[in-house]
């Protein structure tokens, strides 16, 4: 079993060591907190999500209080299903297919998201799947690998400094 907490406390220090921000983690999610976003997804939440979740529901830095953006990297299930909407409504009118199959659990603050792309058969396709807004043309045409970039691997090794 991951200890989730560790590896993101070694994650924050090696990717923020400069940024003078202290890390925030928010407290394991309930089970039936993460039955609850799954159903409104409408898509499973993966077993490695999960798993996280239920050690970690959620990291960011902690931030001022009239800071613009959201100090959330991982994004807490309190806040999962705004933002999956959020980030699939970035691509709904061009790509409504390829939407509707997008979980999303970083937030990179930037106008690009990462997470989990389910297959057009409801199966997960392997690895974490990166959006990213500046590659994005608005146009039905656009295959979706020139503005998704894939990372072979899972979260564990992801996160890992």
């Amino acid at each position: 079993m991951i200890d989730w907490l560790e590896l993101i406390t070694r994650h924050h220090a090696a990717a923020q060591a400069d940024s003078g921000y202290e890390p925030l983690f928010g407290d394991a999610a309930p089970p039936e907190r993460l039955d609850d976003a799954q159903s409104k997804i409408g898509l499973p939440l993966p077993a490695e999500l999960r798993d996280l979740y239920r050690s970690v529901d959620g990291y960011g830095m902690k931030m001022e209080a009239d800071s613009m953006l959201s100090p959330w990297f991982i994004v807490p299930t309190s806040k999962l299903v705004n933002f999956v909407s959020s980030c699939r409504n970035a691509i709904v009118e061009t790509h409504p297919n390829l939407s509707g199959r997008l979980l999303p659990f970083i937030d990179w603050a930037n106008g690009d998201f990462m997470g989990y792309v389910y297959d057009r058969n409801g199966n997960l396709i392997e690895g974490l799947h990166l959006f990213m807004h500046e590659k994005f043309q608005h146009c039905a045409d656009q295959e979706p690998d020139e503005f998704f970039h894939s990372f072979d691997g899972s979260i564990a090794d992801f996160l890992e400094p």
